[in-house]
């Protein structure tokens, strides 16, 4: 099982019509042990990919559009705020 598992990660800033795609379908998968270096040109999505896994994007206005994070097998998105609090600060840092 993969320590890190995204699968067509979208996420937004905004809403309807003037919403703005920052991230839209981002897929990766990263084994305990293993190192993974995102690179891209300035305004690629880089930092906004890696902020959006700990979920630390304030909420609005970021939007998760759809896709999935799993941390060790467990859904990140569907965990509550606080839930996922205890999990930042441990296994994910």
């Amino acid at each position: 099982m993969p320590l890190l598992e995204i699968k067509n990660l979208q996420l937004e800033f905004g809403s309807g019509a003037r919403a703005a795609r920052a991230v839209d379908g981002v897929s990766l998968s990263l084994e305990a042990g293993r190192a993974l270096c995102l690179v891209g040109e300035s305004g690629s999505g880089k930092s906004v990919t890696a902020l959006s896994i700990a979920r630390l994007l304030e909420s609005p206005p970021a939007r998760y559009g759809g896709g999935e994070i799993r941390v060790e097998g467990r859904g990140v998105l569907k965990r509550s705020a606080r839930e996922w609090r205890g999990v930042r600060g441990g296994g994910v840092s």
